[in-house]
């Protein structure tokens, strides 16, 4: 929705403007849709399979052709079987990357064009040989790429899927167990006994987090790279594990402020969603807890400012030594 200040008028017959009424002289405010942000807002929504832009630049603008250099030095080092070969290598990644074509095919006309600039560079001139060759190496590095990353992603999506999953249900069944964990509690720190819950949600917000990244780095993306394998193993644990730690630092914290809060009644505190939901979003965003924790230890420890010299006074500054000839 956009606002903007609108004169004092009659709106034309068959707007769907709404218009603030005021007094003479007061400038109107007409709340009308913008459908720019709207866009923006519903697109994702909408469209749960949008493809980002393509970023990669043309080869056009990153390699210029060669100037003429010297024709016995390029003769010595540039042979004929050389500009023959690389002709026939670019011919043959043409059609692989014509058999290598999806769905999408932004990389495959991108692609095309990449290597039609390389065969107009070998026609221009010999002296562009090594710039129609990088074209070559980079348009096979970009295809063993891809690649690679449709082999990971058919090798563990489905496992990391069914990972998730089995955490989602024992998530489930593990809320049952809030009476025996309250039962292991010793009474001494009774107030810990709510703190199974929370656990749980912190865990459910890391599942959630842990599937859409998944389907991110897979589906949309498509940029999905095995050494992050640990960080989706690890993330419910770290989800439980930040529920712990909003449940201690929003309730038992509170009980050094407030005495009664331990003699309140248990279930008082467990009908309050409050706690849930934030174990939740921890979970969910855990950038936000250790964003936070940072921001508590530099509080306690304050960095030290340099010391300034007083009005008057030169600052003693340290001369490097002359460099030797």
């Amino acid at each position: 929705m956009s606002i903007s200040p609108e004169p004092t008028a009659t709106p034309p017959e068959g707007s769907e403007a709404l218009s603030a009424v005021g007094s003479a002289g007061i400038q109107r405010v007409m709340i009308a849709p913008n459908p720019v942000i709207e866009e923006a807002r519903l697109s994702r929504l909408r469209e749960p399979f949008a493809v980002l832009p393509f970023s990669r630049l043309p080869a056009s603008q990153v390699i210029t052709p060669s100037k003429p250099g010297n024709p016995e030095t390029q003769k010595r080092y540039v042979k004929e079987k050389d500009l023959a070969d690389l002709w026939a290598k670019i011919t043959e990644l043409q059609e692989r990357v014509v058999k290598s074509v999806r769905a999408d095919r932004t990389n495959t006309d991108a692609y095309q064009k990449d290597l039609l600039y390389a065969r107009t560079l070998l026609l221009d001139s010999d002296s562009n040989y090594e710039e129609a060759q990088q074209i070559y190496y980079l348009i096979s590095a970009d295809l063993a790429r891809e690649e690679r990353v449709v082999t990971d992603v058919r090798r563990y999506r489905g496992v990391l899927v069914l990972y998730h999953l089995v955490w989602l249900v024992g998530t489930v069944l593990a809320i049952g167990l809030d009476s025996s964990f309250r039962a292991l509690i010793p009474e001494s720190v009774s107030i810990m006994k709510l703190a199974w819950l929370p656990i749980l949600s912190g865990v459910f917000g890391a599942v959630f987090n842990g599937m859409m990244a998944l389907h991110e780095h897979t589906t949309v993306r498509r940029d999905f790279d095995p050494m992050h394998i640990t960080w989706y193993l690890l993330n419910p644990i770290m989800g439980g594990m930040l529920g712990l730690v909003v449940f201690v630092f929003f309730v038992v914290s509170a009980s050094t402020f407030t005495a009664n809060i331990i003699t309140r009644p248990e279930s008082e505190l467990q009908s309050s969603l409050v706690i849930w939901l934030l174990a939740f979003i921890v979970g969910w965003q855990q950038n936000i807890v250790f964003q936070l924790l940072n921001r508590f230890l530099k509080s306690l420890t304050p960095e030290r400012t340099a010391n300034r010299p007083n009005v008057g006074e030169t600052p003693i500054t340290m001369e490097q030594p002359p460099r030797q000839p």
